[in-house]
């Protein structure tokens, strides 16, 4: 019997399937909690996910100043970049007691999963932030115990797969230490101490969370995504740390080595960002650089099949699925966002049962690029180079005979 309906005349049907792109989604988005008490309610309702771009004039008029406004926008202005921010933002604590109004703005950014306020409104975004940071929000410990704020935000950057960059205590190395004493295991922490100087009519110690969020996204641009460190670059519009970090050439021993050991990021030189590492205690997940790199091929492997789901399953089926993730993980080295990569097909995995029921199991590896950390020269004295000094006396001393 015929396959198709009686037709008379030709036509073309499709058949068969071939590899498709697949794309890294954007990686730089930062999501920022901010206070803002002169903001335009109806621009910047409180508790409401608003995205802009950090350039925007007019969404940047109707947040008005005062709260951490600046710490985030002045911030990421001046490493020379522009942002898109999901910005929220919530109410300032509205007690007289200092500590008492801070503790109710941590909770009014802590908010709560029920109704996605506070941090929880990062979760209704179409396209997760990926570096959240809350300035001036983060560096405290309350009644002796970790920052609020940072806690409530693990579950969400595991969620999300986001990186929250954290303020520590300002006051000494030790304060610092023991903030970072609260995150024995966490990948998606990085820390930075102290904060630093700003000039703002005078000069004031200011939060430099947006500012290193503003470095991993010049970072990002300059290379075209996550894959490297935001370390060892210049922190634009500060003069210098909020207390001097010593830092010596070749020697392991000075403040800077001491946080970057403990995995904390700091200034070296009064202006370079330095730290590429986050509070991971498995060493695979210790660089920042090499878990974005993951976060963004796993996100654009998840997100880049859609086109094969619900078609029968086929040999150029699972073959197009297969290469086009092989082609991804070749393009990706030879752009140097990996080392290495590969897709296969294991038949161990892929049951008869398994695959009539629906199930294609593909495996893939991807071998991120640690940064270059430690440079390490050997130096020794060779005294055979006299020879030539020899031979040049010599030659010269026959010339001059001559």
């Amino acid at each position: 019997m015929p396959t198709t309906e009686y037709f008379h005349g030709t036509r073309v049907f499709q058949r068969g399937q071939t590899t498709r792109p697949v794309s890294v989604g954007e990686y730089s988005t930062v999501g920022a909690m901010v206070i803002a008490p002169a903001a335009d309610p109806d621009a910047f309702p409180e508790d409401v996910l608003t995205t802009i771009f950090s350039n925007d004039t007019t969404m940047r008029t109707a947040l008005g100043a005062g709260g951490n406004v600046d710490a985030v926008f002045d911030a990421i202005d001046d490493q020379g970049v522009v942002a898109e921010v999901q910005v929220v933002r919530v109410a300032e604590g509205a007690s007289a007691t200092p500590q008492t109004k801070l503790e109710q703005t941590l909770a009014n950014i802590v908010g709560s999963g029920a109704d996605f306020s506070g941090v929880h409104a990062f979760k209704l975004a179409s396209k997760p932030a990926k570096l959240i940071i809350a300035p001036g929000y983060t560096s405290q410990r309350i009644s002796s115990a970790k920052n609020p704020v940072a806690a409530e935000l693990e579950g969400i950057c595991t969620r999300l797969k986001a990186i929250k960059i954290l303020d520590t205590p300002d006051a000494s190395k030790e304060a610092a230490e023991l903030y970072r004493s609260d995150f024995p295991d966490d990948p998606r922490a990085y820390l930075f101490h102290p904060s630093v100087k700003v000039f703002r009519t005078t000069t004031i110690n200011e939060p430099g969370s947006g500012r290193v969020a503003g470095l991993f996204v010049k970072r990002d641009k300059a290379i075209g995504g996550p894959w490297e460190s935001p370390s060892n670059q210049a922190m634009g519009g500060i003069q210098g740390p909020s207390r001097p970090i010593a830092y010596y050439t070749g020697e392991p021993d000075s403040e800077a080595n001491y946080l970057n050991e403990l995995r904390i990021a700091t200034l070296k030189y009064n202006q370079l960002l330095w730290g590429n590492e986050t509070c991971a205690l498995d060493p695979l997940e210790r660089f920042v650089n090499v878990v974005r790199t993951d976060d963004a091929i796993d996100d654009a492997v998840v997100k880049g099949f859609d086109w094969a789901l619900d078609r029968n399953l086929s040999v150029p089926l699972g073959t197009a699925v297969i290469q086009s993730l092989d082609n991804f993980l070749d393009e990706l080295v030879k752009v140097g966002a990996i080392l290495g990569g590969r897709a296969w097909f294991e038949r161990d995995l892929n049951s008869n049962e398994g695959l009539a029921s629906g199930v294609l199991k593909v495996c893939y590896d991807r071998e991120p690029a640690a940064p270059l950390q430690d440079l390490q020269f050997f130096a020794s004295r060779n005294i055979t180079y006299y020879a030539t000094l020899v031979d040049g006396i010599l030659n010269s001393l026959d010339r001059t005979v001559a």
